[in-house]
């Protein structure tokens, strides 16, 4: 026969399984909820375990406020995994740094290349040739491109602190060629808002809104609650209202970074749904997104 606590209320009943508690989350949790209901209980510490009673005509008031509590909470088969390694994610803006550095002849780029004088006509995003002419991959190259380093590290500074995040809900790869697609269509989206007229525009910002864009549509579609929907979509609005007015300083394209953030967010919901990859279908991201680049920039080239 199981034995009881000494000065225990006569007929209390024991809740908690015959162990005790399992976690200080639980036992923190638990409290919580019969306090906020009223409901009397005694934490009593017994053979080195935690149990805690509560008065027969309170057991079943209790046990349905903490089983609705569980109902509420998010369930394991819904959450989305967390993936380690995130922070090497910002490893993949150093080619960003060394193309900038060829370019700006800090150190000498390949023969087989191009003069870099001929880089920034060859990829910067103009309106007029992409719509006009067809060349679709300037929305791809012009990612590549930074008019000085003022703007190259604060894009680099930016991708740094956002692409390890989105890295820990969608994997590295997943993440970089996320950001890297979302930033191409971004830009593509920007020539069709841009109807009249002769509109340049080049940088790797376009790109980071699309990674926010991705954070935003991914837990806002990863919510239970209907009313918590809004939550990562205002968090996105708030961040580009602060940093998408003044990244680029006076010359900042604020369509672009508005594109980036609706075509991020479109991937972020289309990810939601299927955000289970293997560690093979990461590095394929990966590759994808380190490749349409270079794809881009060879057209770029063989067109001049």
């Amino acid at each position: 026969m199981r034995r009881r606590p000494i000065g225990l209320c006569p007929f209390w009943r024991d809740i908690t399984a015959p162990t005790g508690f399992l976690s200080y989350t639980q036992r923190r949790d638990w409290l919580l909820v019969l306090s906020s209901r009223r409901i009397p209980y005694a934490l009593i510490k017994f053979r080195g375990r935690e149990h805690l009673y509560v008065p027969p005509m309170a057991e079943k008031l209790a046990l349905t406020e903490l089983a609705e509590y569980a109902d509420e909470r998010v369930p394991a088969s819904l959450a989305a995994p967390l993936h380690g390694g995130s922070v090497y994610a910002a490893l993949s803006l150093f080619p960003l740094i060394v193309w900038h550095a060829m370019r700006f002849a800090w150190m000498p780029a390949p023969d087989f290349l191009p003069p870099p004088s001929f880089w920034l006509d060859a990829g910067v995003l103009d309106t007029i040739k992409v719509r006009v002419y067809g060349q679709w991959w300037r929305t791809a190259t012009a990612l590549t491109l930074h008019a000085d380093t003022f703007h190259l590290l604060s894009n680099v500074a930016f991708g740094a602190l956002f692409l390890p995040l989105l890295a820990r809900l969608a994997g590295m790869g997943r993440a970089v060629w996320l950001t890297i697609l979302g930033g191409v269509m971004g830009n593509a989206l920007t020539v069709c808002l841009h109807t009249t007229g002769v509109v340049r525009s080049l940088g790797f910002s376009t790109a980071l809104f699309a990674t926010i864009g991705v954070m935003a549509g991914f837990m806002a579609c990863r919510q239970e609650e209907r009313r918590k929907i809004i939550l990562p979509i205002a968090a996105a609005a708030g961040l580009l209202a602060v940093l998408g007015t003044g990244i680029e300083g006076d010359q900042t394209d604020y369509a672009a970074h508005v594109a980036g953030l609706i075509c991020g967010f479109f991937f972020g919901a289309v990810e939601a749904l299927r955000f289970k990859y293997g560690h093979a279908r990461q590095i394929l991201a990966l590759l994808l997104a380190l490749l349409l680049p270079v794809l881009a920039w060879r057209l770029a080239f063989i067109a001049q």
